[in-house]
């Protein structure tokens, strides 16, 4: 009765409403325009009036809609109180389905939609290169095919010859050059922790620095670390020292070198994660010394990646150096004067990439492998190892104090040194660093460095015969000298990477690849939570979202993860090579980091969202609670369970796209009812899985009262989606949720207490078969009795024979020749991991995912819990297949080192492909004229191998240790456990290993003929797939997921500014608060982005993909992602320090593997 008399209410009032409508249209039709210009055209006039009406009845009919739509919602709001509190019954949504739809939509025409802004550009003049070889002198795979690796003693430079030279190949017209260049090399957390460091040694350095550099005439000094200049400059510095360093910089006493906040490591570090640490270190010169570095210093890390030269160049710097090569290729390119070097990137045709590089040619950084070949000498002109200062030299012949006496013979003897280190470059200028480890702590080495040197200096310049020029300098002052007498065409072009890297004999340092995985696996979690928060801050920010003040909040949270992020890309800090306490203090600071990136996204989603205020809120307020919950940091993190009942019958999930294109996937969320159903953001019902939840270390077992609910999403790009998931009446029927089939082998010991939704199999006898695994129409799994996988069948029905197993390496133990923290050194191959049999396995299939968890227990050796899930997601139709490994070394494992391996038929030969710290891919061999362990390399993010049929490609969410040892075989390193030293420095074994978990993607994908696009096949590098590229995007940079309980008044939540969605454009960063400066000095604050455009593979891989995942241009119009006039968009380096000129209409364009910077200039005018 009352439904009739609410609708009687309804449309009386839309009779009233219409009646007003047509007496004011007809009102209108009367009136005249109360003024009237001289002059007018009649037909204007009508045409006038005629627009003036219909604007009136479009107004009119507006208001008479939100009338009619109040009294609808009334309507339907007494109407669902009437009821029970679920939502309408409607037909659910299948993927497919939930897919086409938002597919259907984004090909919608929109009448009032403006053109996208193009601008004129030529791909043809990129500098990509891939159906030729680029010609290069030095091809770095070429010179490892054509050496032999022999180890022949050199004599006092062991590892080269005995050097010579002609006295008459200097006169005074063509003097020797030679640049002192006194450093410090700090590093950020080894041996003792970063602010251990800093309060035992590094402070000393700068109090001494401002005092010493004033003292003498002409003294420099380089210093890289801004990491402990920024401490310094904020906890000690006073304002007298830090206007002393000021103008020791201005005046080239000083030189910043790189100024990184850290020097990072070039093997795991992800290029994201290099981006970010040289942004940090650039931002805060630029912002406290006001200047720009030009010459980057890299003289640590443990081998060298092409990809770090790129991003120097595109920071703004001119030439870079670097020492830990090598030593075998060190003595191939010293014999040819090829120690300097443009360095290339693989792709590039034209020489537009290439990085000016100086390679040091001996043994280490220190003063006795710096002056000359010979040692023993040179260790005598380290006056910090003069008697009674605590260190002497190893050779046995301390330095003595340069006196009118000594300084003849003195002098020619370290002339010596420098004129046969000349002979191995090309020009007459050299450079003799003179500094090592924590170098200038104390006032009386500034003494006896600075002023033994500078009698040296002045003697030698005063001697016309010698021919030579000393003085101290900085990087600056080398290169600008070298750069005047040889031109850069004279120098060699070089191509490829320096991995991996051997100081001697076969000690090959392919062991820190994976030392400490569960601290690389943090700092990709890590690395995509900075990125998540820094790019929805700068969303909110420039959305005006937030206050002002909130705004700061944001920013000092990101600033303060983004810190530790980059401490972490240190070469001891990623690598795992520093002691046990150094390496938990950095995952302390790393855990609080997720949790600053965390709190800023959660909040910032919040205001986004555009929910109720809060009043009397503080910056640590939780909103939105982020499921993934880090209760310690050396734990692996848990899942938020999701309590329904009767007080609390629906919460939302809230999903956050941090990637510049529109994300398909099947996510699962933990729920404490399987009596739930799932509602997308516009309130439809979807078809949801539900699953039981299977948990355990050694062991397997359902978890009681949670369960795994699984649902497709689409999340626009850098947007905000909302679903619900809600409590269903059990005994109502069920039309929403499929409950996956439940089988589980050899343990007929189980109690299973499922609900009885679930179809349970449980065999009682023990498994000898293999079984197959399948998620709808996705890959089909077969999988042998130890729940390894055995073959993958495509969805087309294809069979691919994959073998998986697990593997493990013994460490040589002969005296100073074992594995450890650097080092891998195996005693022979791998051993087969030989678990107990009859492993418990447990299936558990539906209609989104179907997951296989087996538990491989091998005593006193490892336990590992498998679970491997295959996923039905139409967008993605190649076959891949996620694994997840969680492990633990046992602690009584004595030199365990973990491997998986994949052994396919893929005929590669000798030939694979691995990335370069996740930016792009190069081609690898395996060399039987090489020992185990330099067959092994930094695998970042992916690896490939590929025949003439098909490609397969693993990709990982933790950078590890790899190598293809044998035709069709790939492996990867999963943990190591090694009771010694390597001799290395760290003084400790690696003993530390906790539980860990890694993720991994196999993709099987078809060869595609005829290919018109195809790669040279003799090319050094490779790339990704598009469906490979998206899985890996994927991968790195998770969905966050967060939960809310809405308020009822809450509006109807989701964020989207996003207008544009290309697959092979990465957003690297999206920062606010940006400094920048200009050409004319002046600084500019703003926001900057950066974006790299993906060279994709076309020879492989589904065609269909891209036709979900569609693939751009190259042109970015920057107000498609972010509201900002065109005149206030300029390019800019890749750390904003930098402005270039403006941008035309905004539109940023990308060739294949460019990548290109823009600052957007928010600075108020007075």
């Amino acid at each position: 009765m009352r439904i009739r008399r609410l609708s009687a209410v309804f449309w009386a009032t839309c009779i009233i409403a219409f009646i007003f409508i047509l007496y004011v249209v007809t009102d209108l039709s009367f009136k005249l325009p109360s003024i009237k210009p001289a002059v007018e055209d009649i037909d204007n006039a009508k045409w006038s009036a005629f627009e003036t009406k219909l604007r009136h009845i479009e107004n009119e009919l507006n208001k008479h809609h939100d009338v009619v739509g109040e009294i609808k919602s009334a309507v339907d709001q007494i109407v669902e109180k009437s009821q029970e509190y679920y939502p309408p019954q409607k037909r659910p949504k299948v993927v497919k389905e939930v897919y086409n739809e938002v597919k259907q939509r984004e090909f919608k025409p929109v009448a009032d939609e403006p053109p996208k802004m193009r601008v004129p550009f030529n791909v043809s003049t990129c500098p990509i290169q891939k159906q030729t070889v680029p010609k290069t002198d030095i091809q770095m795979l070429s010179l490892y095919d054509r050496i032999m690796f022999d180890d022949i003693d050199g004599g006092v430079w062991k590892q080269g010859w005995n050097i010579e030279y002609k006295e008459d190949q200097w006169n005074h017209k063509n003097k020797l050059k030679v640049f002192i260049v006194p450093h410090s090399h700090n590093d950020p957390g080894w041996l003792k922790t970063f602010e251990n460091y800093y309060k035992t040694q590094t402070r000393a350095i700068f109090t001494n620095m401002v005092e010493k550099l004033n003292e003498g005439v002409g003294r420099k000094f380089i210093w890289a670390e801004i990491s402990y200049l920024a401490l310094w400059w904020t906890n000690d510095a006073t304002d007298k020292e830090k206007a002393a360093f000021q103008n020791l910089v201005k005046n080239n006493k000083i030189e910043i070198v790189t100024g990184g906040w850290v020097m990072n490591d070039e093997a795991n570090s992800h290029w994201l994660s290099t981006i970010q640490q040289l942004t940090t270190g650039h931002q805060w010169c630029i912002d406290n010394l006001g200047i720009i570095p030009k010459n980057a210093w890299s003289i640590d890390p443990f081998g060298y990646s092409s990809s770090q030269p790129y991003l120097l160049k595109l920071a703004g710097l001119d030439n870079s150096v670097i020492q830990r090569v090598h030593y075998r290729v060190k003595k191939e390119l010293a014999s040819n004067r090829q120690l300097e070097f443009k360095w290339r990137q693989l792709w590039d045709g034209v020489g537009k990439t290439d990085m000016f590089t100086h390679m040091f040619p001996f043994y280490s950084y220190d003063v006795p492998h710096s002056c000359g070949p010979d040692p023993k000498i040179c260790c005598q002109f380290d006056f910090k190892r003069l008697p009674g200062n605590g260190i002497s030299c190893p050779w046995g012949i301390a330095p003595q104090r340069i006196t009118q006496k000594n300084i003849q013979e003195r002098a020619l003897l370290i002339l010596d040194q420098w004129r046969k280190k000349a002979q191995l470059y090309r020009s007459n200028v050299l450079l003799f660093p003179l500094g090592d480890d924590f170098r200038y702590d104390r006032s009386n080495e500034w003494d006896n460095q600075y002023q033994n040197y500078e009698q040296l200096i002045d003697y030698i310049n005063n001697k016309d015969e010698w021919n030579a020029e000393i003085q101290f300098g900085t990087l600056e002052d080398y290169f600008k000298a070298l750069h005047a007498e040889v031109k850069l065409t004279d120098f060699p072009v070089l191509s490829g990477d320096f991995f991996t890297y051997a100081d001697r004999n076969q000690h090959y340092w392919s062991g820190y690849y994976t030392s400490r995985p569960f601290y690389k696996n943090m700092d990709r979690v890590l690395l995509a939570y900075v990125r998540a928060a820094e790019i929805i801050s700068s969303q909110a920010i420039s959305s005006r979202s937030v206050t002002h003040i909130m705004s700061l909040q944001l920013r000092d949270r990101v600033e303060q993860a983004r810190r530790s992020l980059s401490l972490f890309q240190h070469h001891d800090g990623v690598t795992g090579t520093s002691r046990d306490n150094v390496r938990e203090d950095y995952a302390k600071k790393m855990y609080m980091a997720i949790k600053y990136s965390q709190s800023a996204i959660q909040q910032a989603a919040y205001y986004l969202l555009k929910q109720p205020a809060i009043l009397d809120q503080t910056q640590d307020d939780v909103y939105l609670d982020v499921d993934d919950v880090w209760r310690r940091h050396d734990e692996v993190p848990a899942r938020i369970t999701v309590a329904l009942d009767v007080v609390s019958p629906s919460r939302k999930i809230v999903l956050y796209n941090a990637l510049a294109f529109r994300r398909y996937e099947v996510i699962t969320v933990y729920v404490s009812s399987p009596h739930v159903e799932v509602f997308d953001p516009e309130g439809n019902p979807m078809m949801a899985q539900i699953s039981p939840v299977v948990a355990g270390e050694k062991r397997l077992a359902f978890a009681a009262n949670k369960y795994q609910l699984s649902f497709p999403v689409v999340v626009e790009p850098l947007a905000i989606t909302m679903y619900t998931v809600a409590l269903r009446d059990s005994m109502s029927i069920n039309k929403y949720t499929s409950y996956a089939r439940v089988r589980v082998y050899n343990a007929d010991y189980w109690n299973i207490d499922l609900p009885k939704m679930f179809p349970v199999e449980q065999p009682t006898a023990r498994l000898a078969e293999d079984v197959t695994l399948q998620a709808s129409n996705s890959t089909r799994l077969v999988v042998n009795m130890n729940g390894l996988i055995k073959a993958i069948v495509s969805p087309d029905g294809t069979t691919v024979p994959l073998h998986m197993d697990f593997v493990q390496y013994d460490s040589h133990r002969g005296k100073d020749n074992n594995s450890g923290a650097y080092l891998f050194i195996p005693a022979g191959p791998a051993e087969p991991f030989r678990p107990d049999g009859f492993p418990e396995l447990v299936l558990v299939e539906g209609m989104y995912r179907a997951t296989l968890y087996s538990a491989l227990n091998s005593p006193k050796n490892a336990d590992v819990v498998l679970a491997i899930s295959v996923v039905n997601n139409p967008t993605l139709p190649h076959s891949e297949v996620e694994i997840s490994n969680t492990f633990m070394i046992d602690p009584q494992a004595d030199n365990l080192e973990l491997a998986m391996r994949f052994s396919t038929d893929i005929k590669n030969g000798d030939t694979f492909y691995t990335d370069l710290n996740g930016m792009h891919m190069i081609k690898r061999r395996y060399f039987d004229k090489l020992p185990l362990q330099a067959n092994y390399y930094p695998l970042s993010a992916a690896a490939y191998l590929e025949d003439e049929r098909n490609r397969l490609t693993l990709i990982t969410s933790t950078p590890l240790g790899m190598g293809a040892l044998q035709p069709g075989q790939i492996e990867v390193m999963q943990d190591r456990r090694l009771s010694k030293d390597d001799n290395r420095g760290m003084a400790q074994g690696v003993l530390d290993n906790v539980r860990t978990r890694h993720m991994f993607k196999i993709i099987i994908e078809n060869a595609n003929k005829p290919c018109q696009v195809k790669t040279a096949a003799d090319h050094p590098s490779g790339q990704l797939t598009l469906g490979a590229h998206v899985s890996q995007q994927y991968l790195l940079q998770p969905l966050v997921v967060l939960h809310y309980t809405a308020r009822d008044d809450s509006p109807h939540a989701g964020y989207s500014r996003a207008t544009s969605s290309a697959a092979d454009v990465v957003l690297a960063a999206y920062t606010s608060h940006i400094s920048t400066k200009n050409k004319d000095g002046s600084v500019l604050h703003g926001m900057g982005m950066t974006f790299q455009r993906v060279y994709l593979e076309q020879c492989y891989g589904s065609n269909e993909i891209s036709k979900w995942y569609h693939v751009g241009d190259g042109q970015v119009q920057i107000s498609e992602l972010v509201d900002a006039p065109s005149d206030k968009i300029f390019e800019s380096s890749l750390t904003f320090v930098n402005l270039k000129s403006q941008l035309p209409h905004g539109v940023v364009t990308l060739c294949p593997q460019e990548i290109r910077s823009v600052f957007i200039n928010q600075t108020l005018k007075n």
